[in-house]
């Protein structure tokens, strides 16, 4: 992950990496666990410093992450758009998950033919004893989640929200080209 201003008017994103609220740490050693992420507070940090900006280009390669932390990034550069900011993406490798949520919070979304972009219904971790009014309570969160991520997509895509689900809940991988013929991408970025 890095971010840069070139010239005060355009900046480049990398977004290459898990998206994650905090630095992972190994439990055991205390230490910051290596990898690449794009952690939300070094993110919004580093977007305030590019804000001025007219011209921003994210360069994306992302299995996903935090969905919280992926909506809020959305909706930070959705805000930029609606100040007049140019927002494209390159999905360089793959905007899956998280990555996919991000990635649509750009006017113009650029993809290679071989760019893999993937959503899915809301996944959360269930451990413990429960009971069937607890468990119904945690699909309905994960269904407000789902639907927060639905007005993500159809924003960008113009489907409808019953398509959106249903592609959505059968954990829908789409090529660059599928991508582009969905709504999901612009431009499909040719040798």
């Amino acid at each position: 992950y890095a971010m840069a201003s070139t010239d005060g008017q355009n900046a480049d994103i990398t977004m290459y990496g898990q998206i994650v609220e905090t630095q992972p740490i190994d439990w055991w050693t205390d230490e910051p666990i290596p990898g690449q992420y794009i952690i939300e507070s070094e993110f919004l940090n580093d977007l305030a410093q590019i804000e001025g900006c007219s011209q921003i280009t994210i360069r994306m390669d992302s299995l996903g992450g935090d969905a919280g932390v992926s909506i809020l990034i959305h909706n930070r550069l959705r805000e930029l758009a609606a100040k007049g900011k140019n927002l494209v993406c390159i999905v360089d490798g793959v905007a899956m998950s998280g990555g996919s949520l991000i990635m649509c919070a750009c006017d113009t979304v650029k993809v290679n033919p071989s760019s893999l972009v993937m959503i899915h219904k809301c996944w959360s971790h269930v451990w413990g004893n429960y009971n069937a009014d607890e468990l119904r309570k945690a699909a309905d969160a994960n269904d407000a989640w789902d639907k927060s991520q639905v007005s993500i997509y159809k924003r960008k895509t113009g489907l409808s929200d019953t398509v959106l689900t249903h592609m959505m809940a059968d954990t829908t991988y789409m090529t660059g080209g599928e991508a582009v013929e969905k709504g999901f991408a612009d431009e499909l970025l040719e040798d």
